[in-house]
């Protein structure tokens, strides 16, 4: 995939959840303390708030730690969401001649694509450290190894915002229902990628219902001459449902101009499941199921 120079990063409220960035670290001569500018997510999660707060570090390290501490735990009032669901841990934070690594525990892969783009734009920007990876148990979870801050670019409008189509259950769970949704797409992330997380994060119309568990992990998305390529990390079989949960990925993502099928993969191989339907083969657009 093409890593574009700048990477765009456009918050709205239909993107991606999960936002915190900081602005340079300023030193504040008089304290003593290092004045940084947290943003988090505001209380309905529909944008961000930001909130200045002075770190007391007698290190590097130790300010690296505080920081990340402060986006995970995030700020008493009701105006503010951490970066993060609780329970998410820091397990280790290594800089290298510059290139910092930060490393989450697995709760972290339930945060937002966005929320690692910001944790890189934050890091980056404190003392002694040009680039960020950020991983998840050791995996790098962008998969683009080291970026530094001045890739990412955090912009409040919406002109590169796009128009989906997602296909989620009825009330009774028996036909799907299309659901417009609007979305901000960043330039390296696949706006496959995208579709899949909405379709995850649900329904926003009442009486829809949503059909992918929220533990469901993507582990990439790719389209090739018209072939979409879903890898997950476990089987989706013997779900209730899967015939609506498998066409409502197929018919959603086939909805974009260049997607003519869906080709679903387990661990990056394909599926033996030849059940109904048959994942094992590409799966065409089914529009005898949209209601």
């Amino acid at each position: 995939m093409l890593r574009t120079k700048k990477i765009a990063v456009l918050i709205t409220v239909f993107v991606l959840a999960g936002v915190a960035v900081f602005t340079i670290a300023n030193k504040n001569k008089n304290s003593g303390k290092t004045d940084v500018t947290l943003y988090f997510l505001n209380s309905t999660g529909s944008t961000v708030s930001e909130c200045n707060k002075a770190f007391s570090a007698d290190s590097n390290d130790e300010l690296y730690k505080q920081v990340a501490e402060s986006l995970l735990k995030g700020i008493k009032g009701k105006k503010y969401t951490a970066l993060s669901e609780k329970g998410t841990e820091v397990k280790k934070i290594e800089n290298d001649s510059g290139n910092l690594t930060i490393d989450f525990s697995g709760e972290y892969l339930k945060a937002g694509i966005i929320s690692t783009y910001a944790v890189v734009k934050t890091f980056s920007q404190l003392p002694e450290v040009n680039a960020v990876m950020v991983t998840v148990n050791g995996r790098d979870i962008l998969g683009q190894g080291y970026i530094t801050g001045d890739e990412i670019n955090l912009e409040s409008d919406d002109d590169c915002a796009t128009t989906v189509v997602l296909y989620f259950a009825d009330e009774d769970k028996e036909k799907l229902v299309s659901e417009y949704r609007k979305i901000n797409v960043l330039d390296t992330q696949p706006i496959e990628q995208y579709i899949l997380t909405e379709l995850i994060r649900g329904p926003k119309v009442k009486g829809h219902t949503a059909l992918l568990p929220k533990h469901t992990d993507i582990v990439s998305v790719e389209t090739t001459e018209g072939t979409c390529y879903v890898n997950f990390k476990k089987s989706l079989a013997s779900k209730e449902q899967q015939e609506l949960m498998i066409y409502s990925i197929v018919n959603s993502l086939t909805e974009r101009g260049g997607v003519e099928c869906v080709q679903f993969l387990i661990d990056g191989k394909k599926s033996d499941n030849a059940g109904a339907p048959d994942i094992s083969a590409p799966l065409y657009r089914n529009e005898s199921l949209i209601k």
